[in-house]
């Protein structure tokens, strides 16, 4: 077994850092003030292919694959992991979908637009009361001639305040549950969409929105996949997100390890620097061994995506608990900084805030952890 990156992987990680540190770093502030990231650095993350690194060629993409994919978002991600939502997360999930189920044609004049950094996207899925149970999707999309009626509402949309276009999960038939759900592609602009802004504890940078539906009309050729299928197209995007999730959530933890390593250096009581205590030294070794080891889980993972290989068990472990690991990472480094930990001044508030929203979005643990066991066990807990 070799455990080495390749060249290549190891060009994209040093490229991802140098941009995270260059470009992302010094606007966080501004980010999270606006509530989205500055559109001019998507475009700059295409042009180097950090935007749509997964993403086949033909598709426009790098054509790296998911484990060279999930390298670039952790480096990203010691940054800020909803910076790097809010910039490229509408390729991670609406680009895998189009990527996976479109047409041809929908991939020319979406998908291709998408991967240069021109269009952005957003995917509209969860409702009220649909969120981990997605075949309780109360979204309704009524075929009238040329045209979908489409009428209902989504929470907690990233992107879509901003987006120019969105993939709304709707159902046909609601005795059908999931046998009856369409992936429509809707123009931002249509009318009959509203928008009002979510305002959460994290994801400040990645234009959190819900979106509401009044007889909003949609071209019937707008289905992305067939009309039955588009629970399964949707799920083609999230099982890439849960990639992205993990990785963002190692990104946060090194992050917080780094800042604390740094921290214990310079930061000095009784006469020496904290780093000699030997409690702190448990709390930075802890946290190394714990990263390290996961972050060969996420590898690993990933490489079986990558192969077409079945990655359920393996993906649903590593984002759960490389979340739960953000959480902890980002609170032992704020009490190790003190009082400062908990400012801006220091680059820890911010990933402790966005680290509680990693252990939900994809998948809260509690899903992934039954995901796990049903695949073990042979017996489904979730219904």
């Amino acid at each position: 077994m070799d455990f080495s990156l390749s060249e290549e992987q190891l060009m994209f990680r040093d490229l991802a850092r140098k941009f995270a540190e260059g470009e992302l770093r010094p606007r966080l502030r501004e980010a999270e003030q606006q509530g989205w990231v500055p559109r001019e650095l998507v475009a700059k993350m295409a042009a180097l292919g950090l935007l749509a690194a997964h993403l086949p060629t033909d598709a426009g993409g790098a054509g790296i694959g998911c484990l060279a994919a999930a390298v670039i978002w952790e480096e990203l991600s010691k940054v800020s992991w909803t910076m790097t939502l809010g910039a490229l997360g509408h390729a991670v999930l609406s680009g895998t979908i189009l990527a996976a189920a479109a047409s041809e044609e929908q991939r020319r004049q979406y998908l291709a637009p998408l991967c240069r950094g021109e269009l952005l996207f957003a995917t509209a899925t969860v409702e009220p009361n649909a969120g981990s149970d997605a075949t309780a999707i109360e979204a309704r999309a009524v075929l009238e001639g040329d045209c979908w009626r489409l009428n209902g509402t989504k929470n907690f949309v990233t992107g879509g305040g901003r987006a120019d276009y969105l993939l709304v999960l709707a159902q046909t038939d609601r005795q059908l549950k999931a046998k009856g759900m369409v992936l429509l592609l809707v123009d931002a602009r249509a009318p009959g969409i509203t928008r009002e802004t979510v305002r959460l504890v994290g994801g400040r940078s990645g234009d959190l929105v819900n979106l509401a539906f009044s007889d909003c009309r949609v071209p019937a050729a707008n289905v992305v996949g067939r009309v039955g299928r588009g629970l399964h197209a949707a799920f083609h995007g999230i099982d890439t997100a849960r990639v992205f999730i993990a990785a963002g959530a190692l990104g946060m933890a090194q992050g917080c390890l780094d800042a604390a390593i740094r921290y214990s250096r310079e930061r000095q009581q009784f006469g020496r620097p904290i780093g000699g205590f030997q409690l702190v030294q448990e709390t930075i070794a802890r946290l190394y061994a714990e990263i390290s080891s996961l972050r060969w889980q996420l590898y690993y993972a990933a490489d079986l995506k990558d192969r077409g290989q079945p990655h359920g068990k393996e993906l649903s472990a590593v984002k759960w608990l490389a979340s739960e690991l953000a959480v902890r990472a980002a609170a032992a480094a704020i009490r190790l900084h003190g009082a400062y930990g908990c400012s801006d001044e220091y680059p820890l508030e911010h990933h402790y805030r966005d680290a509680v929203l990693s252990t939900i979005l994809g998948g809260t643990s509690e899903m992934h952890q039954l995901m796990i066991g049903r695949e073990l066990t042979g017996f489904n807990a979730m219904v």
